[in-house]
């Protein structure tokens, strides 16, 4: 009878285990992503955000850029893509690239999401990418900024 107990035990601990596991690998096919919010001017209009948008998808989503992406963050292997144009396609599938309203220190502001969505399973993958194409954002940002003003010549004190 002992014997008995043991195996039912034994069997309902396998089966909760189990249970348990399938649980946490449906979980993990849940929609995910992951994105930089980076603010705009707050004078700015709608139709300058909505060109603003536009202007940095032209320029961010290149294949020079897309590739060097995939390659930084090894997206061939990690994803198991048959080749670098696979990973750039799938890249671009993925992107998230809008304007958006944001809270960042609990001030409502309207913001550009830079980033990727994907699963809950690649969710270090889409910080990693995001964090890259951000870089590459950031680099065309200040390519394009207007010079800055040059300081008077007195000084100021």
């Amino acid at each position: 009878m002992q014997r008995w107990i043991v195996v039912g035990a034994l069997v309902l601990f396998l089966l909760g285990g189990g249970g348990l596991y399938a649980v946490w690998k449906i979980k993990q096919q849940h929609p995910d992503f992951s994105y930089i919010p980076l603010p705009f001017r707050a004078e700015s209009t709608e139709e300058q955000r909505k060109a603003s948008v536009e202007d940095m998808r032209a320029k961010l989503l290149t294949d020079e850029i897309l590739t060097g992406v995939v390659r930084d963050c090894g997206i061939v292997t990690k994803w198991k893509l048959p080749s670098e144009s696979a990973a750039v396609t799938e890249l671009r599938k993925r992107v998230i690239l809008k304007a958006d309203s944001n809270r960042i220190e609990n001030i409502d502001t309207e913001v550009m999401r830079v980033g990727f969505s994907g699963v809950v399973s690649e969710h270090d993958e889409l910080q990693a990418l995001s964090h890259r194409l951000m870089d590459d954002a950031l680099r065309i940002i200040s390519q394009s900024a207007p010079a800055p003003e040059p300081a008077s010549s007195g000084t100021k004190f």
